[in-house]
């Protein structure tokens, strides 16, 4: 169910609600679909574990054509060889695009569209680290679905509408339906909760943050998209900045989106 959405800043400004319709470049908040794609496949030489040693070092993916495309890490810094779950509480691109290397475009889209990404996926390398789009509802319906066990819940913005006499006019359970293993999910919630203890969003437990959370951050190129998503045990919260023109925020996912999850969750 929908506790609150906020869709612009100013309605008499624009009446386009961006929680809904605007589809943005996800970053790396699309890179738990990309672990989750690798911790469901059982093939024992792509299987991921929390403890899985990535390599996090540069390296060109080939393309048709003689081509290639080669991931960066956030200030070119490299760590070697690292755990999967080192690589995804600090949002290293190498490792990740790694790891969507082994398990194939195929596997990572097919989970995205099941978790609640309806748009369509460019299956191209880079969709690993983000550069595919979703609206923030549909980022908030698939983490939603590591929230609650790995059952995907449809949105619900109406509960009940009833007539003067109390008949029932409009109002239907959300509708559920399993997508991802419960232990699968469980494993991927424990990693996204170092995210926010020892990773990326750790500012959130600086600020004073305290409950048991799981998330992620997100930074576009350019910086034109900000992200932070994240959950307690009962809400789920996905926070979205950037500008229509899609012009630089000069800010990161961790500078931008997480005080406003952090403010509104506290």
């Amino acid at each position: 169910k929908i506790r609150a959405m906020v869709g612009g800043r100013n309605y008499q400004a624009s009446q386009f609600n961006r929680a809904v319709k605007a589809r943005r470049q996800t970053g790396s908040t699309f890179k738990p679909i990309v672990y989750l794609a690798a911790m469901l496949d059982d093939d024992p030489s792509r299987h991921l574990t929390p403890a899985t040693r990535l390599d996090d070092s540069p390296f060109s993916w080939p393309l048709d054509g003689g081509r290639s495309w080669t991931p960066s890490n956030y200030g070119d810094h490299y760590l070697g060889e690292v755990t999967a779950r080192v690589a995804l509480e600090r949002s290293l691109n190498a490792a990740a695009a790694r790891v969507a290397q082994s398990v194939g475009l195929a596997s990572i889209v097919d989970l995205a569209n099941a978790m609640g990404v309806s748009g369509t996926l460019p299956p191209v390398p880079a969709l690993a680290l983000g550069a595919g789009e979703a609206t923030p509802l549909e980022m908030a319906t698939v983490y939603a679905v590591l929230a609650n066990g790995g059952t995907r819940a449809e949105p619900v913005a109406i509960e009940r509408v009833t007539s003067r006499d109390g008949e029932p006019i409009l109002g239907e359970p959300p509708a559920l339906r399993a997508v991802v293993p419960p232990d699968r999910a469980y494993v991927l919630t424990h990693m996204l909760e170092g995210v926010l203890d020892a990773g990326t969003a750790s500012s959130a437990r600086s600020a004073g943050f305290r409950r048991p959370a799981a998330g992620k951050t997100g930074t576009t190129n350019d910086y034109r998209d900000a992200w932070f998503i994240g959950f307690t045990p009962d809400l789920v919260t996905a926070v979205w900045v950037g500008f229509d023109q899609r012009s630089p925020l000069a800010m990161s996912g961790g500078t931008a989106a997480l005080p406003l999850w952090t403010s509104f969750m506290k």
